[in-house]
Protein backbone atom coordinates (compact mmCIF):
# COMPACT_ATOMS: atom_id res chain seq x y z
CA UNK A 1 0.00 0.00 0.00
CA UNK A 2 1.37 3.42 -0.92
CA UNK A 3 1.90 6.28 1.48
CA UNK A 4 -0.93 8.32 0.00
CA UNK A 5 -3.40 5.47 -0.03
CA UNK A 6 -2.73 5.27 3.69
CA UNK A 7 -3.26 9.02 4.13
CA UNK A 8 -6.56 8.76 2.27
CA UNK A 9 -7.69 5.96 4.56
CA UNK A 10 -7.25 8.26 7.54
CA UNK A 11 -10.35 10.08 6.23
CA UNK A 12 -13.38 7.88 6.94
CA UNK A 13 -16.42 7.66 4.75
CA UNK A 14 -14.81 7.79 1.31
CA UNK A 15 -17.53 7.48 -1.26
CA UNK A 16 -17.59 4.52 -3.64
CA UNK A 17 -18.44 4.50 -7.33
CA UNK A 18 -22.14 3.95 -8.09
CA UNK A 19 -21.16 1.42 -10.77
CA UNK A 20 -21.07 -2.19 -9.72
CA UNK A 21 -17.89 -4.19 -10.42
CA UNK A 22 -19.82 -6.21 -13.00
CA UNK A 23 -20.90 -3.13 -14.94
CA UNK A 24 -19.42 -2.97 -18.47
CA UNK A 25 -18.41 0.62 -17.81
CA UNK A 26 -16.90 0.02 -14.38
CA UNK A 27 -13.40 -0.58 -15.76
CA UNK A 28 -13.55 2.76 -17.63
CA UNK A 29 -14.31 4.86 -14.57
CA UNK A 30 -10.67 5.67 -13.58
CA UNK A 31 -9.95 7.27 -16.97
CA UNK A 32 -13.38 8.61 -17.93
CA UNK A 33 -14.49 10.10 -14.62
CA UNK A 34 -13.56 13.68 -13.86
CA UNK A 35 -11.90 14.85 -10.65
CA UNK A 36 -11.47 18.26 -9.07
CA UNK A 37 -7.78 18.66 -8.18
CA UNK A 38 -7.40 21.11 -5.27
CA UNK A 39 -4.33 22.85 -3.83
CA UNK A 40 -4.68 23.95 -0.21
CA UNK A 41 -1.98 26.42 0.87
CA UNK A 42 -1.59 29.37 3.26
CA UNK A 43 -1.71 31.86 0.36
CA UNK A 44 -4.40 30.41 -1.91
CA UNK A 45 -6.86 27.66 -2.66
CA UNK A 46 -6.56 26.59 -6.29
CA UNK A 47 -8.56 23.99 -8.18
CA UNK A 48 -8.67 22.55 -11.70
CA UNK A 49 -10.75 19.83 -13.32
CA UNK A 50 -8.84 16.69 -14.32
CA UNK A 51 -10.34 14.39 -16.95
CA UNK A 52 -8.36 11.17 -17.11
CA UNK A 53 -4.74 12.15 -17.65
CA UNK A 54 -5.33 15.73 -18.77
CA UNK A 55 -6.44 19.02 -17.22
CA UNK A 56 -9.54 20.67 -18.65
CA UNK A 57 -8.70 24.00 -20.27
CA UNK A 58 -10.31 27.01 -18.62
CA UNK A 59 -11.40 25.09 -15.52
CA UNK A 60 -8.85 26.50 -13.06
CA UNK A 61 -10.19 28.61 -10.19
CA UNK A 62 -8.46 30.42 -7.36
CA UNK A 63 -9.26 32.18 -4.10
CA UNK A 64 -6.64 34.21 -2.26
CA UNK A 65 -6.22 33.33 1.41
CA UNK A 66 -4.94 35.41 4.27
CA UNK A 67 -1.78 33.41 4.84
CA UNK A 68 -0.67 35.19 8.00
CA UNK A 69 0.24 32.69 10.65
CA UNK A 70 0.46 28.97 10.11
CA UNK A 71 -3.10 27.83 10.81
CA UNK A 72 -5.17 26.26 8.05
CA UNK A 73 -8.68 27.44 9.04
CA UNK A 74 -8.70 30.36 6.57
CA UNK A 75 -7.82 27.93 3.76
CA UNK A 76 -10.64 25.58 4.81
CA UNK A 77 -13.07 28.52 4.72
CA UNK A 78 -11.80 29.45 1.25
CA UNK A 79 -12.22 25.85 0.09
CA UNK A 80 -15.84 25.91 1.27
CA UNK A 81 -16.41 29.16 -0.66
CA UNK A 82 -14.85 27.63 -3.77
CA UNK A 83 -16.92 24.44 -3.58
CA UNK A 84 -20.08 26.52 -3.18
CA UNK A 85 -19.61 28.25 -6.53
CA UNK A 86 -22.65 27.36 -8.66
CA UNK A 87 -20.85 25.47 -11.45
CA UNK A 88 -18.59 23.57 -9.06
CA UNK A 89 -21.48 22.77 -6.71
CA UNK A 90 -23.57 21.49 -9.62
CA UNK A 91 -20.83 19.15 -10.88
CA UNK A 92 -19.96 17.73 -7.44
CA UNK A 93 -16.79 16.16 -8.74
CA UNK A 94 -14.73 13.90 -6.46
CA UNK A 95 -11.85 15.78 -4.84
CA UNK A 96 -8.11 15.17 -5.09
CA UNK A 97 -6.62 17.44 -2.42
CA UNK A 98 -2.95 18.42 -2.36
CA UNK A 99 -1.66 19.85 0.91
CA UNK A 100 1.03 22.50 0.95
CA UNK A 101 4.34 21.50 2.49
CA UNK A 102 3.40 23.81 5.37
CA UNK A 103 0.71 21.33 6.44
CA UNK A 104 2.09 17.98 5.27
CA UNK A 105 5.42 17.34 6.93
CA UNK A 106 7.70 14.72 5.39
CA UNK A 107 10.68 12.98 6.91
CA UNK A 108 12.76 9.88 6.16
CA UNK A 109 12.80 7.52 9.13
CA UNK A 110 15.64 5.02 9.54
CA UNK A 111 14.85 1.34 9.59
CA UNK A 112 13.95 -0.16 12.96
CA UNK A 113 12.60 -3.52 14.01
CA UNK A 114 9.83 -1.53 15.67
CA UNK A 115 8.37 -1.14 12.16
CA UNK A 116 7.61 -4.86 11.93
CA UNK A 117 4.36 -4.65 13.90
CA UNK A 118 1.78 -2.34 15.42
CA UNK A 119 1.48 -0.38 17.64
CA UNK A 120 5.25 -0.07 17.90
CA UNK A 121 5.53 1.04 14.26
CA UNK A 122 3.15 3.98 14.75
CA UNK A 123 4.91 5.04 17.95
CA UNK A 124 8.30 4.89 16.23
CA UNK A 125 7.17 7.00 13.24
CA UNK A 126 5.48 9.51 15.55
CA UNK A 127 8.70 9.82 17.53
CA UNK A 128 10.68 10.52 14.34
CA UNK A 129 8.38 13.42 13.44
CA UNK A 130 8.33 14.74 17.00
CA UNK A 131 12.14 14.83 17.01
CA UNK A 132 12.02 17.33 14.12
CA UNK A 133 8.78 19.21 14.68
CA UNK A 134 8.31 19.11 18.44
CA UNK A 135 5.56 17.79 20.64
CA UNK A 136 2.82 19.17 18.37
CA UNK A 137 3.63 16.27 16.02
CA UNK A 138 2.34 13.82 18.61
CA UNK A 139 -1.19 14.93 17.73
CA UNK A 140 -0.73 14.39 14.00
CA UNK A 141 -2.01 11.55 11.88
CA UNK A 142 1.15 9.77 10.74
CA UNK A 143 1.63 7.27 7.93
CA UNK A 144 4.66 5.69 6.30
CA UNK A 145 5.24 4.13 2.91
CA UNK A 146 5.77 0.41 2.36
CA UNK A 147 9.52 0.42 1.83
CA UNK A 148 11.16 -3.02 1.91
CA UNK A 149 12.70 -4.55 5.01
CA UNK A 150 15.80 -2.68 6.11
CA UNK A 151 15.13 0.44 4.04
CA UNK A 152 14.31 3.94 5.25
CA UNK A 153 10.62 4.85 5.39
CA UNK A 154 9.12 8.02 3.97
CA UNK A 155 6.81 9.37 6.68
CA UNK A 156 4.10 12.00 6.39
CA UNK A 157 2.47 13.80 9.29
CA UNK A 158 -0.75 15.80 8.95
CA UNK A 159 -2.74 17.55 11.67
CA UNK A 160 -5.60 15.18 12.52
CA UNK A 161 -8.04 18.05 12.88
CA UNK A 162 -7.11 19.30 9.40
CA UNK A 163 -7.92 15.89 7.91
CA UNK A 164 -11.26 15.88 9.71
CA UNK A 165 -12.00 19.45 8.57
CA UNK A 166 -11.34 18.44 4.94
CA UNK A 167 -13.70 15.49 5.27
CA UNK A 168 -16.36 17.69 6.84
CA UNK A 169 -16.26 20.47 4.24
CA UNK A 170 -16.26 17.93 1.39
CA UNK A 171 -19.30 16.16 2.83
CA UNK A 172 -21.02 19.46 3.56
CA UNK A 173 -20.65 20.49 -0.09
CA UNK A 174 -21.60 17.08 -1.48
CA UNK A 175 -18.19 15.94 -2.73
CA UNK A 176 -16.42 12.62 -2.28
CA UNK A 177 -12.84 12.96 -1.06
CA UNK A 178 -10.84 10.52 -3.19
CA UNK A 179 -7.25 11.59 -2.48
CA UNK A 180 -5.48 13.62 0.19
CA UNK A 181 -1.75 13.89 -0.44
CA UNK A 182 1.29 16.12 0.08
CA UNK A 183 1.85 18.60 -2.74
CA UNK A 184 5.23 16.95 -3.35
CA UNK A 185 3.41 13.69 -4.15
CA UNK A 186 1.15 15.49 -6.64
CA UNK A 187 4.20 16.95 -8.36
CA UNK A 188 5.82 13.50 -8.55
CA UNK A 189 2.67 11.94 -10.00
CA UNK A 190 2.40 14.70 -12.61
CA UNK A 191 6.02 14.22 -13.57
CA UNK A 192 5.51 10.49 -13.98
CA UNK A 193 2.56 11.07 -16.29
CA UNK A 194 4.32 13.73 -18.40
CA UNK A 195 5.75 12.77 -21.78
CA UNK A 196 9.56 12.71 -21.85
CA UNK A 197 11.32 15.98 -22.71
CA UNK A 198 14.91 14.91 -23.18
CA UNK A 199 17.46 17.18 -24.73
CA UNK A 200 19.80 14.23 -25.11
CA UNK A 201 19.78 10.55 -24.38
CA UNK A 202 20.30 9.99 -20.68
CA UNK A 203 22.84 7.43 -19.45
CA UNK A 204 21.38 4.12 -18.36
CA UNK A 205 22.97 4.33 -14.92
CA UNK A 206 23.07 6.79 -12.03
CA UNK A 207 19.86 8.65 -12.87
CA UNK A 208 17.39 6.89 -10.59
CA UNK A 209 13.64 6.74 -11.12
CA UNK A 210 10.54 8.25 -9.64
CA UNK A 211 8.89 6.89 -6.54
CA UNK A 212 5.17 6.19 -6.86
CA UNK A 213 4.09 7.01 -3.34
CA UNK A 214 0.98 8.87 -4.14
CA UNK A 215 -1.96 7.43 -6.08
CA UNK A 216 -5.26 6.32 -4.66
CA UNK A 217 -6.41 2.94 -6.04
CA UNK A 218 -8.61 4.44 -8.75
CA UNK A 219 -5.76 6.63 -10.01
CA UNK A 220 -3.25 3.93 -10.85
CA UNK A 221 -4.09 2.71 -14.36
CA UNK A 222 -1.34 3.41 -16.84
CA UNK A 223 0.82 5.35 -14.38
CA UNK A 224 2.34 2.17 -13.02
CA UNK A 225 3.72 1.47 -16.47
CA UNK A 226 4.89 4.99 -17.29
CA UNK A 227 8.59 5.34 -18.02
CA UNK A 228 10.09 8.09 -20.19
CA UNK A 229 10.56 11.21 -18.10
CA UNK A 230 10.40 9.24 -14.87
CA UNK A 231 13.43 7.18 -15.87
CA UNK A 232 15.39 10.28 -16.92
CA UNK A 233 15.07 12.18 -13.64
CA UNK A 234 16.91 11.57 -10.41
CA UNK A 235 15.50 14.41 -8.31
CA UNK A 236 12.61 16.83 -8.04
CA UNK A 237 12.59 20.39 -6.68
CA UNK A 238 9.22 21.78 -5.62
CA UNK A 239 8.97 25.56 -5.42
CA UNK A 240 6.22 26.99 -3.21
CA UNK A 241 5.86 30.58 -2.00
CA UNK A 242 8.61 30.96 0.61
CA UNK A 243 9.74 27.33 0.41
CA UNK A 244 12.04 25.08 -1.64
CA UNK A 245 11.75 21.31 -1.22
CA UNK A 246 14.20 18.93 -2.92
CA UNK A 247 13.77 15.17 -3.13
CA UNK A 248 16.28 12.63 -4.45
CA UNK A 249 14.81 9.56 -6.13
CA UNK A 250 16.05 6.03 -6.64
CA UNK A 251 14.26 2.81 -7.59
CA UNK A 252 10.98 4.76 -7.76
CA UNK A 253 11.29 5.92 -4.14
CA UNK A 254 12.30 9.08 -2.34
CA UNK A 255 15.65 8.35 -0.73
CA UNK A 256 16.52 11.84 0.55
CA UNK A 257 14.58 15.02 1.18
CA UNK A 258 15.60 18.57 2.07
CA UNK A 259 13.52 21.70 2.62
CA UNK A 260 14.53 25.31 3.20
CA UNK A 261 13.08 28.83 3.00
CA UNK A 262 12.94 30.44 -0.43
CA UNK A 263 12.05 33.77 -2.00
CA UNK A 264 11.01 35.25 -5.34
CA UNK A 265 14.66 34.83 -6.36
CA UNK A 266 14.41 31.03 -6.16
CA UNK A 267 16.12 30.62 -9.56
CA UNK A 268 19.29 31.84 -7.91
CA UNK A 269 18.67 30.08 -4.61
CA UNK A 270 17.86 26.62 -5.97
CA UNK A 271 21.26 25.88 -7.58
CA UNK A 272 22.99 27.12 -4.45
CA UNK A 273 20.74 24.99 -2.24
CA UNK A 274 21.40 21.95 -4.41
CA UNK A 275 25.16 22.50 -4.23
CA UNK A 276 25.10 22.77 -0.42
CA UNK A 277 22.99 19.62 -0.19
CA UNK A 278 25.35 17.60 -2.39
CA UNK A 279 28.31 18.78 -0.31
CA UNK A 280 26.63 17.36 2.79
CA UNK A 281 25.52 14.22 0.91
CA UNK A 282 28.15 13.52 -1.79
CA UNK A 283 26.23 10.51 -3.13
CA UNK A 284 23.67 12.95 -4.59
CA UNK A 285 26.29 14.58 -6.81
CA UNK A 286 25.85 11.80 -9.40
CA UNK A 287 22.29 12.96 -10.13
CA UNK A 288 22.42 14.60 -13.54
CA UNK A 289 18.89 15.99 -13.88
CA UNK A 290 16.59 17.78 -11.47
CA UNK A 291 12.99 18.40 -12.48
CA UNK A 292 11.56 21.66 -11.12
CA UNK A 293 7.87 22.15 -10.37
CA UNK A 294 7.23 25.87 -9.97
CA UNK A 295 4.18 26.71 -7.86
CA UNK A 296 5.63 29.94 -6.50
CA UNK A 297 3.20 32.28 -8.27
CA UNK A 298 1.06 34.17 -5.78
CA UNK A 299 -2.47 35.49 -6.34
CA UNK A 300 -2.58 39.28 -6.86
CA UNK A 301 -3.72 39.86 -3.30
CA UNK A 302 -0.36 38.53 -2.07
CA UNK A 303 1.95 39.38 -4.96
CA UNK A 304 4.76 41.74 -4.07
CA UNK A 305 5.93 44.59 -6.24
CA UNK A 306 9.09 43.45 -8.02
CA UNK A 307 12.15 44.38 -6.04
CA UNK A 308 14.74 46.46 -7.84
CA UNK A 309 17.26 43.62 -7.65
CA UNK A 310 14.95 41.00 -9.19
CA UNK A 311 15.80 42.12 -12.71
CA UNK A 312 19.21 40.57 -12.08
CA UNK A 313 17.68 37.10 -11.58
CA UNK A 314 18.21 35.08 -14.77
CA UNK A 315 15.17 33.43 -16.35
CA UNK A 316 17.20 30.37 -17.36
CA UNK A 317 18.22 27.75 -14.83
CA UNK A 318 21.53 25.88 -15.04
CA UNK A 319 21.40 22.90 -17.41
CA UNK A 320 21.00 20.41 -14.54
CA UNK A 321 17.55 21.86 -13.81
CA UNK A 322 14.53 21.82 -16.11
CA UNK A 323 10.96 22.99 -15.53
CA UNK A 324 8.35 20.22 -15.43
CA UNK A 325 4.60 20.30 -15.95
CA UNK A 326 2.49 22.30 -13.52
CA UNK A 327 0.01 19.95 -11.76
CA UNK A 328 -2.60 22.72 -11.88
CA UNK A 329 -2.14 23.87 -15.47
CA UNK A 330 0.26 25.96 -17.49
CA UNK A 331 1.41 28.89 -15.34
CA UNK A 332 -1.48 28.01 -13.01
CA UNK A 333 -3.66 30.39 -15.04
CA UNK A 334 -6.97 30.81 -13.21
CA UNK A 335 -10.27 32.61 -13.42
CA UNK A 336 -12.23 34.08 -10.55
CA UNK A 337 -15.16 32.10 -9.13
CA UNK A 338 -18.65 33.44 -9.76
CA UNK A 339 -19.53 36.24 -7.36
CA UNK A 340 -21.06 35.03 -4.10
CA UNK A 341 -20.52 37.96 -1.73
CA UNK A 342 -17.34 36.48 -0.31
CA UNK A 343 -15.85 37.73 2.91
CA UNK A 344 -13.08 40.37 2.56
CA UNK A 345 -10.34 37.87 3.47
CA UNK A 346 -11.58 35.28 1.00
CA UNK A 347 -12.23 37.56 -1.96
CA UNK A 348 -11.86 35.65 -5.24
CA UNK A 349 -8.89 36.83 -7.24
CA UNK A 350 -7.87 36.43 -10.85
CA UNK A 351 -4.24 35.53 -11.39
CA UNK A 352 -2.23 37.75 -13.68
Amino acid sequence: MSLIERISRLVPGRARSSLSPSSPRASLVPLAQRRLRVLLSPQQVLCVVRHGGRLVDGSARQIAVDGTGSHWQAAIDALRTLLQQPDIAAARLPLEISLSGRWSQLVLAPWSDALLSEPSASRFLQTQLAALYGDNARGWSVVGDDAPYGHTRLVCGVDSTLLQALKDVAAECGHACRVIEPLLATALRTLEASPPKRRRKAPDAATGTLSRIDAAPEATGTLSRIKGSADAVGALALIEPGRITMAALRDRRIVAIQSQPGSEAWRLELPQAWQRWTLRAPELATIEQVAVTDLSALPPAHAFAPAAALHLVPDALPSRFHLSANPFGERAAVSAPAAQTPSPTNKPEVAA
